[in-house]
């Protein structure tokens, strides 16, 4: 009898837990302010207004705190002038994010959230126009394939009712390596860095 109450108990405690740890899955679009992070004095960088999607998992490991992961493809770039000569770089990414949310309690419909974490990416193609030109002994690949970059970020959820949300952050991105490769382009120096940081705006929806 005493196994049998323990063990009612047992699972009636896992049952709360798995209840308080729920796992959710989502959708987003995303729009990035990209631009080129560089150290070198002598040039000059410029932003671009690119867009995204991807999906987002959640797994709820307490009340008001989750681990956040799923995927992002999206675009990254800027625009550098060099030596009279100005360089449009499109690369397109796909990363992988793994966050750590933090939120309120509830005020109405509305839950408010602050997130940081890292995430990893893969240059899964590229683009890149020089003017007036394009030297000849330039690579034909002049983006990292690899990346990692620093997130944090703010945002809002709104209860539409059962599990389901709304969401709506902003993050800023700080790229963790180079993503250009200065030994495969003539106009860039090895001794500096160039990175693609950008600024996230970005709305789901959490079933």
């Amino acid at each position: 009898m005493r196994f049998l109450i323990s063990s009612l108990l047992l699972l009636t405690v896992l049952g709360l837990q798995a209840q308080e740890r729920k796992f959710q899955l989502g959708i987003l679009g995303s729009s990035q302010i990209s631009y080129i992070n560089s150290n070198q004095p002598d040039v000059e960088t410029g932003a671009a207004l690119l867009f995204g999607f991807g999906g987002i998992a959640e797994y709820h490991f307490a009340d008001r705190y989750s681990f956040s992961s799923g995927f992002e493809f999206l675009n990254r770039g800027g625009s550098l002038t060099s030596m009279d000569t100005t360089g449009n770089y499109r690369a397109q990414y796909i990363q992988i994010p793994l966050q750590i949310k933090m939120r309120t309690r509830q005020f109405g419909y509305n839950t408010y959230f602050a997130e940081m974490g890292f995430a990893i990416g893969f240059e899964t193609g590229e683009k890149v126009e020089w003017e007036p030109s394009t030297p000849s002994n330039i690579s034909e690949s002049l983006v990292s394939l690899f990346d990692a970059n620093f997130r944090i970020g703010i945002g809002m959820e709104y209860d539409l009712g059962g599990d389901t949300r709304l969401l709506g952050r902003l993050q800023y991105h700080r790229a963790l390596a180079n993503n250009l490769l200065a030994s495969e382009d003539a106009r860039l120096d090895e001794q500096y860095q160039y990175r693609f940081d950008y600024i996230s705006l970005s709305v789901g929806v959490i079933f």
